[in-house]
């Protein structure tokens, strides 16, 4: 029963105390960084948005339907 504990001891100071510490000291960030990383996320959202947005209107958007059927309806 001891050696169970003390391996499961040892596995901890090994792996999951190492972890912590990489975890906890790992977010070291200047506040110039913060702000680029913001802006990165920021535009990336805006041009998820923007592709949703064009996806939806190529595959048939309310929109989309209305342009459509004026568009056939000049040709009749």
């Amino acid at each position: 029963m001891l050696d169970i504990i003390s391996m499961a001891t040892l596995l901890f100071l090994l792996i999951g105390l190492p972890l912590i510490l990489i975890i906890i000291g790992g977010n070291n960030k200047t506040e110039e960084e913060q702000k680029l990383e913001d802006e990165e996320q920021m535009k990336y959202l805006k041009e998820y948005r923007e592709k949703k947005m064009n996806k939806k209107s190529i595959f048939g958007g309310k929109n989309e339907k209305k342009i459509i059927h004026l568009e056939t309806s000049n040709f009749v």
